[in-house]
């Protein structure tokens, strides 16, 4: 509930501070006082966007709306305070700033919030009841069903989230299942190539002999040619210089060693004949073998590019691919687990889908003839009101699509509450839907402030003596603000408030004042015949003693 009411260079309002006590609460005062105005800076916490220049007093920069909340559970919010206090402040230059115990929040946070503990309902708002989306929680509150609905939605988030955990499993598996099929992959084409380290060395050096077999093959000639074949050849010239050095021992032995070297280089010679003649033969041209090589490089190649900058890097990396698959896990137990689980839950979420959406059903008509007697009893002639129900894909709420339909007018179908329902239509009708809650349902809910503002648009006599009955009901249960002309509901309120207006040094001030016994005699005498006499004052005593 609303402890106090704040507001600073407001509109027309310079500073006011409004104390509002439990149960029903009236402001009265004369038309154009400032009621409108106070309920106006309790409509700017609700809504998201509002225009700063719409409601800052003119000559300054800004304005602020605070209101401090009470009697709530706090266990319910799950938050440790005990009261609220919300803080709207609107700068002609800068954004809006909201605050809740000096806590910043966005302006959707911080509307949400606050709209969870003040509901207003007036011709100049745009409602709560007029959204649509929100006749399903007015319906399952008034047919006792809240309970059942916040188990579905606690089964349906259970539900999104296993089947969002079955997704991320889903797809952790296919990764897995597509790694798995690379390393197999890599295994096998390493394996395919059967490499050896030290075999790239070796093929590079054939394919050089090959690139240039012919002029290898030249060479290797012409060098057997210089070392055997020529007439001039070392082969020959070293027989003959041997022979003449053998000859030369023999007559001087000192000539023995040079002899020996001689011999042993010719050996040598011989040897280099016997290796170049045997290179030179096989020096031919093999364009197959060429090709075979080109194509093994080239593989050796494109497997380094992928695997590893050698031979032993790729076989590596095949061993460590090997023994990763050793340790590789796709948890499909799980998955297969979480998919039966999911199966479950989802059927169970279908049957008790199945099940509330009978049970709303079956409260329809029921709930419709008690809002259309309430609404004759509070004014309305022959009041037509529908609650339509259509099947949906499964929700939080379960698979009910709820709209009000409604009528204030004799041979006219019902139709949306936003196409046919005025502003104090609109006001009577949500006072008409608390009380059938209230007929239906126990609570004691004391956190909520009910703000109606001209309620009494086109009413008097005896159904404005039943709409003030009806919210002194109302106020037995939540919190009650009501902006009202009329004496009959001004009567019946617990906290009587008066909104007065006047001008103060070339200033208007508006001011509020929480009137006693006395006061508030004299101000219903005042709404009852416009000014006070013994008569008024009679009558207005008669309507407090009768409340």
């Amino acid at each position: 509930m609303i402890e106090e009411i704040r507001i600073r260079d407001f509109a027309i309002i310079e500073s006011l501070n409004l104390s509002l006590s439990e149960g029903f609460n009236v402001l009265t005062g004369e038309t154009g006082a400032g009621k409108s105005i106070i309920i106006d800076a309790l409509g700017v916490l609700l809504k998201e966007k509002v225009l700063p220049a719409d409601f800052v007093m003119h000559g300054k920069k800004e304005s602020f709306v605070e209101v401090l909340i009470s009697g709530f559970s706090p266990e319910d919010l799950g938050i440790d305070e005990e009261i609220l206090i919300f803080r709207k402040i609107l700068n002609l230059q800068g954004k809006t700033r909201a605050y809740i115990n000096e806590s910043a929040y966005t302006l959707q946070g911080f509307s949400n919030m606050a709209m969870r503990f003040i509901n207003i309902h007036g011709q100049h708002e745009h409602t709560y009841l007029l959204k649509k989306e929100n006749h399903i929680r007015f319906f399952d509150i008034i047919a006792g069903l809240q309970e059942e609905t916040e188990k579905l939605s606690l089964l349906y988030n259970e539900v999104q989230e296993l089947n969002r955990q079955v997704e991320e499993l889903r797809e952790k598996i296919k990764e897995k299942k597509q790694k798995l099929d690379l390393l197999n992959f890599q295994i096998d084409e390493i394996k395919k190539a059967n490499l050896k380290e030290g075999e790239e060395e070796e093929l590079s050096e054939k394919r050089q002999i090959l690139r240039n077999i012919m002029k290898i093959k030249e060479i290797a000639e012409s060098s057997f040619a210089l070392l055997k074949e020529d007439k001039n050849s070392v082969y020959t010239g070293m027989s003959v210089l041997l022979n003449q050095i053998k000859e030369l021992s023999q007559f001087d032995s000192k000539a023995e060693e040079l002899r020996g070297l001689i011999e042993s280089s010719f050996v040598q010679i011989e040897e280099a004949v016997h290796i170049l003649r045997k290179l030179k033969e096989s020096y031919e041209p093999d364009p197959l073998t060429l090709e075979s090589i080109e194509e093994r490089l080239s593989l050796i190649s494109k497997l380094k590019s992928k695997y590893g900058g050698s031979i032993k890097e790729i076989i590596e990396y095949a061993e460590k691919a090997e023994e990763e698959i050793k340790f590789f896990s796709l948890s499909e137990d799980e998955l297969n687990e979480k998919e039966e689980k999911l199966k479950e839950l989802s059927q169970l979420l279908e049957d008790n889908a199945k099940i509330l959406s009978d049970k709303r059903k079956e409260k329809v008509d029921t709930i419709e003839k008690n809002i259309i007697e309430e609404l004759k009893f509070l004014g309305f002639s022959k009041p037509d009101f529908k609650i339509n129900i259509d099947k949906k894909p499964i929700s939080p709420q379960g698979i009910d699509d709820i709209e009000f339909f409604f009528t204030a007018n004799p041979g006219q179908p019902p139709k949306p509450l936003s196409k046919v329902a005025s502003g104090g239509e609109l006001s009577r009708l949500m006072l008409a839907l608390k009380c059938v809650e209230l007929k239906m349902a126990e609570t004691s809910v004391k956190a909520i402030t009910l703000v109606f503002d001209e309620i009494d648009a086109g009413i008097g006599g005896i159904v404005a003596e039943n709409v003030g009955r009806r919210m002194k009901e109302l106020a037995r249960h939540h919190q009650v603000l009501c902006v009202t002309h009329l004496p009959q509901i001004a009567a019946m309120a617990d906290s009587h408030i008066k909104v007065e207006k006047f001008i103060a040094d070339d200033k208007t001030v508006v001011k509020v004042k929480v009137l006693n016994d006395n006061e508030r005699k004299e101000e219903i005498a005042r709404m009852l015949s416009g000014r006070i006499t013994e008569s008024s004052l009679f009558h207005a005593e008669e309507l407090l003693d009768n409340r």
